[in-house]
C-alpha cells in the first residue's frame, strides 16, 4: 500500500488523534512554512507543530514553525506512513518525533522516559486510557510493532535536501530571504 493509503485507512479508524499529538479537529490553516501542496495528516496542538505529506513524497514531514530556520523548518520524521506509524507506537505519542532534530540520544531517551513516568504516575487517566487504545487500535490495524526512530530519523533528516521544498511568497517574505527563480 502507498502512504496516501495507510494514511485513509489511518483515517478510517476514527482514532481520538489529539491524544497521539494527531489532532485534527477543525480547519487547518498551513503556516508560512508549511510547503505548497502540503496534506496535513495532524497537528501536536501546540507551538503550529504539525506533520504532513508532500506531493509525489512517501516520507512524512514534521514541520515546526518555532524551532526551525531556512532549511529545517520541513523534516522527515518516517520514510512512509506505515514506518511513522512504528515510531509512534515506541514513543506514544507524535510530539518526542517532532523533536528528535534537536536532540541527542540521551535527551531524547530523558523525554520518553518523562513521559512514561507521567503515564505511570496516575494522572489524567481518561487521556492515557484514549492514548492506549489509539496506539492498540493503530497496531492492530497495521499489524505493526513498535520502532526506535532515533536513529533512522536523524539518518532521514541528514540525508535530506530541502531544495526539493517549495514554498509560498510568505515564507520568503517572513525570512527576508529572495524567492527563488521560478
Amino acid at each position: 500500500m502507498s502512504t496516501r493509503e495507510d494514511l485513509d485507512r489511518f483515517r478510517a479508524l476514527e482514532l481520538d488523534g489529539s491524544s497521539l499529538g494527531l489532532d485534527r479537529a477543525g480547519a487547518f490553516t498551513p503556516y508560512f512554512c508549511t510547503p505548497e501542496g502540503a496534506e496535513h495528516i495532524g497537528s501536536l496542538g501546540c507551538d503550529g507543530v504539525h506533520f504532513i505529506l508532500l506531493p509525489g513524497d512517501q516520507r512524512v514531514f514534521c514541520v515546526d514553525p518555532a524551532m526551525g530556520e531556512a532549511g529545517t523548518f520541513v523534516l522527515p520524521v518516517g520514510a512512509d506512513f506505515r514506518e511513522f506509524l512504528s515510531f509512534l507506537l515506541y514513543c506514544r505519542d507524535a510530539n518526542p518525533l517532532s523533536q528528535i532534530r534537536w536532540m541527542t540520544e540521551e535527551q531524547f531517551r530523558r523525554l520518553l522516559a518523562e513521559d512514561r513516568a507521567a503515564r505511570e504516575s496516575g494522572a489524567m487517566p481518561e487521556f492515557f486510557a484514549s492514548k492506549d487504545a489509539a496506539l492498540a487500535a493503530a497496531a492492530a490495524a497495521f499489524g505493526l510493532e513498535p520502532r526506535d526512530p532515533f536513529e533512522k530519523v536523524k539518518a532521514l533528516q541528514r540525508d535530506f535536501d530541502p531544495a526539493v521544498l517549495r514554498f509560498s511568497a510568505e515564507y520568503y517574505d517572513v525570512l527576508g530571504l529572495e524567492p527563488p527563480e521560478a
